[in-house]
C-alpha cells in the first residue's frame, strides 16, 4: 500500500474538500480522484462519502481511520530512520562525553578507532548526564560514553567500560587520613556539582543520620568547585577521572563505603547493531580495558 495515497485521504477528510487536498499536495482533482479509487479498489471497501458539500469517511473509513494513521506514523518513522543510515553511511559518528572522558580516554580511544576506520569522521558533543541522554533519545547523538543512570536508560542499550571511583574533596587541612566516611560530610557545607552530578551523588548521602549536610547546588565547572573547597568554602564530591586533570591543593580521598559512577557506552536500542558503533565501542573495550589493567598494576 502507497503511503502517499492515505496521507491523501487523510488530508482530503481534514480539509473536507478532494480540490483543496489536491491544491495543496500539487495534484489536479481528478489525479487524486484516481488516487482515492485505486485505494478503496485495493482495499475492498468504499473509505469516502462524496457530495456537493465536499467529502467525508464513510463507516468502514471511519473504523480505520486509527490504522491510516499508525500506517503513516510508521512510514515517517522508516523514512527518519532511512535517512538517518543514508547520513551514517556519509561515515560520522556523533559522540557524546563528559569532559573528564573526552581529555581523559577519548585521544587513545580515537586514535584505535581511527585505524580500523579511517574513513569516519567523529563530531564530539561535550555535555553533562541530562543533556546527552536527552540528545541520545532525541537522536542527536549516535552514542555516548555516559555514567550508567537506570531512570534515564529506559530505551537505550548500556555497555560498561569500568567503575570511576567517587573520591570526598576536602580541604587540604582536613584531618582524615586514607578514606572519608561518608557519614563526616553531615552537617557540612556540601558543594554539589551540576550537570545532573547529583544522580551519583545523592544515594550516598542519604545513608547520613538526621544531621544531613547543606547541599549547595551550584552551576560550576569541576575545577570551580575544586578550588572554592580549596578555600574552605566547603566539601564536595567527584570522580577519579575528573581530579586527575586538577591539580589544586585539596585532598581526595576514597570514600567509606566505597562508591562509583559507572561508565559505558549508551546507544538507541534500534542503533546498538550498527556496524561503525561497535566498532567504537570494540576500540573503547579495549583501550579502557588497557588503561585499568595498567593502573591496577602500577598499584600493586
Amino acid at each position: 500500500m502507497d503511503s502517499k495515497k492515505v496521507h491523501a485521504l487523510l488530508l482530503a477528510i481534514e480539509k473536507g474538500s478532494l480540490t483543496s487536498a489536491a491544491a495543496e499536495l500539487g495534484y489536479t482533482q481528478s489525479g487524486l480522484t484516481h488516487m482515492m479509487n485505486a485505494l478503496e479498489e485495493e482495499l475492498g471497501l468504499n473509505l469516502l462519502v462524496r457530495s456537493k458539500n465536499g467529502v467525508r469517511l464513510s463507516p468502514a473509513g471511519q473504523a480505520l481511520k486509527p490504522r491510516m494513521q499508525a500506517f503513516l506514523d510508521a512510514a515517517d518513522a522508516l523514512e527518519a530512520d532511512a535517512s538517518r543510515l543514508r547520513q551514517r553511511s556519509s561515515s560520522t559518528l556523533r559522540l557524546g562525553a563528559y569532559s573528564s572522558v573526552a581529555s581523559r580516554w577519548l585521544p587513545a580511544i580515537l586514535a584505535s578507532f581511527k585505524k580500523v576506520d579511517p574513513g569516519t569522521d567523529v563530531i564530539i558533543d561535550v555535555g553533562g548526564i541530562p543533556d546527552i541522554y536527552e540528545k541520545l533519545k532525541n537522536d542527536q547523538l549516535d552514542c555516548a560514553i555516559v555514567s550508567f543512570e537506570e531512570p534515564l536508560c529506559q530505551g537505550l542499550s548500556y555497555i560498561h567500560l569500568a567503575d570511576d571511583p567517587l573520591l570526598a574533596i576536602v580541604p587540604e587541612t582536613d584531618d582524615h587520613l586514607g578514606f572519608f566516611p561518608v557519614e563526616d560530610f553531615a552537617d557540612q557545607d556540601f558543594l554539589m556539582p551540576s550537570d545532573g552530578f547529583d544522580m551519583d551523588i545523592l544515594p550516598l548521602l542519604s545513608h547520613i543520620g538526621k544531621e544531613h549536610p547543606r547541599i549547595r547546588y551550584t552551576n560550576l565547572s569541576d575545577s570551580a568547585i575544586v578550588s572554592m573547597v580549596e578555600h574552605n568554602l566547603g566539601m564536595s564530591v567527584l570522580s577519579e577521572l575528573i581530579m586527575q586533570d586538577i591539580h589544586n591543593s585539596v585532598n581526595a580521598l576514597p570514600l567509606d563505603p566505597p562508591a562509583f559512577r559507572k561508565l559505558g557506552i549508551a546507544a538507541s536500542e534500534r542503533q546498538q547493531n550498527d556496524k561503525v558503533i561497535r566498532r567504537f565501542v570494540r576500540c573503547a573495550q579495549l583501550i579502557v580495558g588497557e588503561m585499568y589493567h595498567e593502573q591496577r598494576g602500577s598499584a600493586i
